[in-house]
């Protein structure tokens, strides 16, 4: 009987967070990217780059494009450049993702994901299937959430004074499952001195509660004491970032807006 009043609880919330109290903005976001920290025995001593974020309302789903283009600097003078590439659409009832990755290093693609994931109601089971880089598939847990929702619900815990979440989400970007992330929510961090002014549609930015959430990725089943990979941000309830910290393990980049372009709603 406990489980199942977690589960109505975890079924309620999601409903909510899908409901016209989380209002997420339609918008176009250019970040100017730098290394932070580069740890011992990393082998990067810079980091430079830029990612375009792009979320589109296209009346039943979210259509959502990152694309993140980073020069390294190793401490033996070795440059290289990665390129990475995500989409996805996202119904706005949280059931179904389609998602494409590509990732390159050196104008050499190394790595191609393609597929789709559906569940079979908000809170229950799914399944992932892949065609690329070959035809699998497998199941995904009670509970997982695809990338948009769970943002969405982030905020809607934010608004509701939660301090932490922690939620099961695929996102297509990997081909083990989904990932256990654990959100830290508190209060949104100073602006970095020297930050510079944002340039496009600030009005986006106003008036807008903020926080900072510190987002922890495990792989499924793994609640080891390192996370694979974290990510910080800035965040602000119509779902823009103001800033990111990727942090990787052995080093870690920031993201600095730069530049916010509001793209139309549809007459749906």
């Amino acid at each position: 009987m406990l489980w199942i009043s977690v589960h109505a609880r975890a079924q309620q919330q999601i409903a909510q967070a899908l409901a016209p109290d989380v209002v997420l903005a339609p918008h176009r976001a250019t970040y100017e990217m730098k290394l932070s920290v580069a740890r011992p025995n990393s082998g990067i001593v810079e980091v430079n780059g830029n990612m375009v974020l792009e979320t589109v309302d296209s009346c039943e789903g979210w259509a959502v494009k990152q694309r993140i283009k980073l020069t390294f600097l190793r401490n033996d003078g070795e440059e290289f450049e990665t390129d990475s590439n995500f989409t996805s659409y996202e119904s706005k009832d949280g059931l179904e993702l389609r998602f494409s990755v590509r990732n390159a290093q050196n104008d050499e693609v190394d790595e191609e994901l393609r597929g789709q994931a559906d569940l079979e109601g908000i809170g229950g089971k799914g399944r992932a299937s892949f065609t690329l880089p070959e035809p699998r598939s497998f199941e995904l847990p009670a509970g997982t959430l695809f990338p948009t929702t769970h943002l969405a619900l982030v905020i809607h815990h934010a608004r509701a004074g939660d301090k932490s979440v922690s939620y099961k989400v695929f996102d297509g970007a990997r081909l083990d499952g989904a990932f256990q992330v654990n959100a830290v929510i508190g209060r949104a961090p100073r602006p970095a001195a020297g930050t510079p002014a944002v340039r496009g549609d600030v009005g986006l930015l106003r008036g807008q509660a903020a926080w900072g959430v510190r987002f922890a990725f495990f792989a499924n089943g793994d609640q080891g004491a390192q996370p694979e990979y974290e990510l910080a941000l800035d965040l602000l309830s119509n779902g823009i970032a103001r800033s990111m910290l990727l942090d990787y393990g052995d080093f870690a980049v920031d993201a600095r807006l730069l530049q916010i372009q509001a793209l139309p709603r549809p007459q749906c």
